[in-house]
């Protein structure tokens, strides 16, 4: 396995320069490596113990999110195998990491000031691009399957009236659409962990010390995403979060708004299709379309540029962005996984300004998926650098799958 490549700011200087005087081939030409399946977390680091599962994935931690992006890639490459289209794929992946207490989506999502959890999610449809979302849905244990419905019903007929099937709710009624539609609803305490209620109280006491509202004590962390090509090379992307803790009741971060959680769009006309979800915090993710931006800048990328591609994208859409140029430089936090796939090969890539990230990957030719803990170079401060890494891959024919498809399957 060829090692992953990254980039930051010091190294991209001498980088250029060495490969102006033609002393090194271009950074981003390597060799192919087989990948598929990706599901990632991003987390930021606090100033708090770890302890109290505020920040950074710590190393005593990592074997549980280690364990838990093999048990996801696990999941969805059954189903790849299975011949499931990716929207069904990158659905059924995020479920697994809504179902765990470690992550922050879905059951044991951090709590609003009002001690309740209202979970965002959103998917959509490299094919059809088509979307769907939810907003601060209280009671569903698993938002990403609102959201994953609501995708489908753009297809269908239009409601009584005429009316335009809705692509994204918010609230309490999309709780009760959830019913309508026979999606599971939960008492909303029992989306409730033990590990949440502790961090709840416990940021309410910092508070409650500082008399104010600092970045450092309610950091984004562990939302949850993946995204995935097929075996007929349709591309998919899903995301979902519980939110920042402490959060105002009805508040909606990037994972709920178009664009800015999740992107997928099919090649068309010879381009290659791309895909990609984000983290981090999400007002200003909100601001900058992120994940749209991160995509389109890859599906323009020249052939053996997409590191150098992402890592502008950053550094000139997000971390240079003039829609941040209000917000401090350590509050500009954001995370991506991103794949690009044309007909013979592509790559899957991922990016973070926090000091970490946990990506998981599985190809259909590997016996067991990849897991990998990402970090910013050290003496590097979260939010002024971005770290950039990623795998090519070829395309391979899967076992049991249609005889004229030989597309790479990635999630």
């Amino acid at each position: 396995m060829c090692k992953p490549r990254i980039i930051n700011e010091r190294l991209r200087s001498t980088l250029d320069q060495l490969e102006a005087q033609n002393l090194i081939k271009p950074v981003a030409q390597f060799k192919p490596y087989l990948d598929g399946i990706h599901c990632e977390l991003i987390t930021s680091s606090p100033k708090y113990p770890q302890s109290n599962g505020a920040g950074d994935h710590s190393q005593k931690l990592y074997p549980e999110y280690k364990k838990l992006c093999q048990t996801a890639c696990r999941r969805a490459m059954s189903l790849l195998r299975a011949g499931s289209p990716a929207l069904q794929v990158v659905v059924a992946a995020t479920t697994v990491l809504e179902d765990s207490a470690l992550t922050n989506a879905g059951f044991g999502s951090t709590l609003n000031w009002d001690g309740q959890v209202e979970c965002d999610a959103s998917v959509m449809d490299g094919p059809s691009l088509r979307y769907g979302a939810v907003g601060a849905v209280p009671g569903v244990r698993n938002p990403v399957h609102l959201a994953h419905r609501l995708c489908c019903e753009q297809a269908g007929q239009l409601l009584l009236g005429d009316r335009t099937p809705p692509c994204m709710l918010v609230g309490t009624g999309a709780c009760k659409w959830a019913e309508l539609a026979g999606i599971e609803t939960v008492p909303e305490r029992s989306l409730i962990s033990a590990k949440a209620m502790r961090r709840h109280h416990h940021y309410k006491k910092k508070l409650d010390i500082v008399g104010m509202w600092k970045n450092k004590v309610l950091t984004p962390l562990d939302t949850v995403g993946a995204v995935c090509v097929d075996s007929q090379g349709h591309v998919a992307s899903a995301c979902s979060s519980g939110g920042i803790a402490l959060k105002s009741p009805g508040r909606v971060g990037q994972a709920g708004v178009y664009g800015c959680g999740c992107w997928a769009e099919d090649g068309v006309g010879g381009r290659p299709a791309v895909a990609a979800c984000t983290s981090g915090s999400g007002e200003y993710l909100i601001s900058t379309s992120l994940a749209r931006e991160a995509a389109c800048a890859l599906k323009d990328a020249s052939i053996g540029s997409t590191v150098i591609t992402l890592h502008d994208c950053f550094r000139h859409k997000f971390l240079g962005s003039h829609f941040l140029k209000n917000v401090p430089e350590v509050s500009r936090l954001g995370g991506a996984i991103a794949l690009r796939s044309c007909a013979a090969d592509g790559e899957f890539l991922w990016a973070h300004t926090t000091n970490k990230m946990v990506v998981g990957f599985m190809s259909a030719v590997d016996k067991k998926p990849m897991v990998r803990m990402s970090v910013l170079p050290s003496r590097t401060q979260q939010g002024r650098v971005v770290n950039v890494e990623g795998v090519t891959f070829k395309s391979v024919r899967l076992p049991g799958a249609d005889s004229n498809s030989d597309t790479e399957l990635l999630l």
